[in-house]
This record gives structure tokens, sequence and C-alpha cells, in this order.
């Protein structure tokens, strides 16, 4: 039987995080790089990266390069600088995502009829931003991993992790499986669940090269996203059954499980990290 040391252990790690200056992605990069990994911290804006490397960084193996990942040309330019740099890895983590088209609080049937209740819909964001979130959320995430894949693969072939093949997690969210009315954005929710169907995708489409694919779906953490929203704390109690937001420890357990040996053998998987959220309307999931 492995100690927990040994199993959980993601010494010498190469990982690359898009949207790694903030938020779940920030989270994600600590408990990596704090732990023994080398971790790239990609995002457009660079003294963000900065300053979340310069206070977050333990072994000053915290990487960022900025990065727009909706511009092929300048996600080829990062995976030529980290073959450069490195050579290979073997983990990408497709977090980065935006939400547009936020909703409203919703009239009913007897708050100004069905105009009231097409007009909020309508005023929720413009076409353009309702395709942005698709292009930033979805369409980026594909040719991200896409671009990676030689890189995935050398690490697959350098076997500097024993017994842990290279993998791709795609960052969804819990929204991807809520079909009530209450979702706080239409595009993001829908571009999330395709999110989530891409990294089973994934996983059928990378087998034959030993390169895994899991999905990570988060639900309430904090975040500039979700700060945005301006929740209470009796709001946030209310969001799950735990009464809490998720927190540094929660992203970090998960994604340490995920890129160690100890989550070796799972691949097209979706792991729902949300205190129970799911639970309090009705979802697909």
């Amino acid at each position: 039987m492995s100690s927990t040391e040994n199993l959980f252990s993601v010494k010498g790690l190469v990982a690359v995080i898009t949207g790694g200056g903030t938020g779940i992605g920030l989270m994600m990069a600590t408990a990596l790089e704090n732990n023994g990994a080398i971790v790239y911290i990609v995002s457009r804006r660079l003294d963000i990266l900065e300053k979340a490397a310069s206070e977050n960084s333990k072994y000053g193996n915290m990487i960022p390069i900025q990065c727009d990942i909706t511009v092929q040309g300048s996600v080829q330019q990062l995976v030529e600088t980290i073959k450069a740099q490195h050579g290979f890895i073997n983990l990408l983590i497709n977090n980065a995502g935006v939400a547009h088209n936020i909703l409203p609080k919703l009239p009913g049937p007897d708050s100004g009829g069905i105009a009231a209740f097409q007009t909020a819909l309508l005023q929720a964001g413009t076409r353009e931003e309702f395709t942005q979130a698709f292009d930033f959320n979805l369409t980026s995430q594909y040719y991200c991993t896409v671009l990676f894949l030689g890189l995935l693969d050398a690490g697959n072939k350098r076997g500097n992790m024993s017994g842990v093949t290279s993998q791709v997690i795609t960052v969804a969210s819990g929204a991807a499986f809520r079909f009530d009315d209450k979702t706080f954005s239409v595009s993001y929710t829908l571009s999330k669940v395709a999110g989530v169907h891409l990294g089973k995708m994934l996983a059928q489409f990378l087998k034959d090269w030993q390169i895994r694919s899991n999905v990570f779906a988060p639900g309430f953490f904090y975040s500039e996203m979700t700060n945005a929203l301006q929740l209470t704390d009796e709001q946030i109690r209310r969001m799950a059954p735990l009464q809490r937001a998720g927190n540094e420890d929660d992203v970090g357990g998960m994604i340490l499980y995920l890129a160690s040996k100890a989550g070796a053998y799972i691949n097209g998987s979706v792991q729902l990290i949300d205190g129970g959220r799911q639970l309090l309307f009705p979802s697909t999931y």
C-alpha cells in the first residue's frame, strides 16, 4: 500500500493552467506548486499573474506567462515558450472562462406579461457577448488542448511522473447540470454544458495516446466572477446544504487527487465539487 506522501505527490509535475492568476485557477496553481509541481499560470493580464506568483509561490516555480487563449497564434507562442524551457508537460488545466449575459430577476406572468419577460431576456446582453462566452469557455479550450498535445505526449514519453499519464482537465461548472430558470447566465451555462461534453469527448479522442481527460465542475467559490454578483453571507449560506462557499482546501484536495498517483486511474470522469448544491434544484447530474 502506497504511503500518503507517495500517493498524492506532485513533485516534478509540469502543469499549465489558463486563467491561473485568480480564483479557482490560482487555488489550483497554489496547491500544485506548494507541493512540488512546476506550474505555468497563463492569462491576458500579466500584472495579475506576476502578483499571484509573488504572493503564492512557495518554491519559485509558479511561472507567469501572458497569453490570449482566444488567439491561436498567442497559444502557439505559449506552447513554443514552454517547449523551449521544459520540452514537455504532464497536465493542462483549461480553466479560463467568462460570464456574459447576466440575467436580471425575470418577471413572471403577473408582472408585465410575456413582453416584459422577453425584454428582460434581450436586455441581459448582446448576441456578440453570447457568442463570446462560447468562444472563451469552449472553443478556446478545444484549440488550446489540440496545440498542447505534442507536449502532453512528450510528458508520457518522458515518464517523469511514475505511474501517472498525461492529463487534460476541463474546468466546467456545476451550472452545467441544472435546468431550472434561476441560472444567472444562459450563455455561461450552455457553454459549460458543452465544456462537460468536450471533456468526455477528449477522453475518447486521446485514449490511444494514453492522454487522460477529466472534468472539474465547481459550485460556488469566491472569484472575480462570483464577487461581481455581490451576494450576502446569508445568500451564500443558502447556496448549498453545507452552508458555505467552497475554499482553497476544497480545490486543493481535488486537484492533488486528480494530478497525482491517487487519481492516475481516473479518465473520462466528471468531478462535481459543490457542497451538495445540485440537491437544491432540478438537475441532470
